[in-house]
């Protein structure tokens, strides 16, 4: 999506984005950013840690709500938000003032970011590549930006879970607020960095749809409803059973997530 054909999604993102700060409050959509995203939050404080370069950037930040917490979790740094629709960059605008956090914003199109070659430590996107056919021109050129040494973060939604089918019947019957969207196995986005020259750090999933029919998240949630409605619940030995369950899932959250989850993340290096 370039200038010359972005009129109908910039259009679309703009109506979405009016009012969307105020639909929900915004202590609540931080809270379930802290909750759900944790994983990826961490990915991004990590790999700010080791930045060549004091500069972050954020491509299609929309809110800009993980910008914003990686600013607050990480000082010193001066981070950046880059998106097409002005509506987005004053949701984004609401959301670091409620922070108290400064963030740069800035409006852009992500296949002509307007920055120099190589002088940005950590660049990520979250939830963008998937609005695109063809996602290589904007890798290449978020690489374009990036330091040596620097990390790109990708993430983008998980192929096999129930949200992605539910979305994809919404897209079918033209319901989906969003437009077109693709989806990605952990593999295919490992190999859409390696093709631009990057090293594949390594690739995780995050997040669950809390729904129904996201058959990972209700056995996910199956012993602790019946744990809830259990009135020996506070007596052995199911305290240790409930422990045991969490300690399970959490195992295959952290090793298999990238088949499950909603959203899949690959982190790349720049030599």
């Amino acid at each position: 999506m370039t200038r010359s054909n972005a009129r109908e999604p910039v259009e679309r993102f703009d109506r979405i984005w009016t009012g969307w700060a105020d639909l929900v409050p915004r202590e609540e959509r931080i809270a379930q950013h802290r909750l759900g995203r944790d994983r990826f939050l961490r990915a991004l404080r990590e790999a700010l840690g080791r930045a060549p370069r004091p500069l972050v950037l954020e491509v299609g930040c929309g809110s800009a709500i993980d910008l914003a917490l990686l600013a607050e979790s990480v000082p010193g740094h001066t981070a950046v938000g880059l998106d097409i629709s002005v509506r987005g960059l004053h949701a984004a605008r609401a959301f670091a003032t409620h922070l108290g956090v400064k963030v740069r914003l800035c409006l852009g199109d992500t296949f002509a970011l307007p920055f120099p070659s190589g002088r940005i430590g950590l660049v990520f996107s979250q939830g963008v590549l998937e609005h695109f056919r063809d996602p290589v021109p904007a890798v290449r050129e978020q690489v374009r930006v990036l330091a040596p040494g620097g990390t790109l973060i990708i993430s983008v939604p998980q192929r096999w879970t129930g949200y992605t089918f539910h979305k994809r019947r919404a897209i079918q019957r033209g319901t989906w607020p969003w437009g077109w969207e693709a989806d990605f196995t952990a593999r295919e986005l490992s190999e859409l960095g390696r093709a631009e020259g990057l090293e594949c750090l390594e690739s995780f999933g995050y997040q669950y749809w809390r729904a129904w029919g996201e058959p990972a998240f209700v056995l996910r949630d199956l012993y602790g409803k019946i744990h809830r409605r259990n009135p020996l619940a506070r007596f052995p030995p199911f305290p240790q059973l409930d422990r045991s369950y969490d300690r399970m899932w959490t195992w295959a959250e952290r090793r298999y997530g990238h088949l499950f989850l909603q959203n899949v993340v690959a982190v790349f290096r720049k030599p």
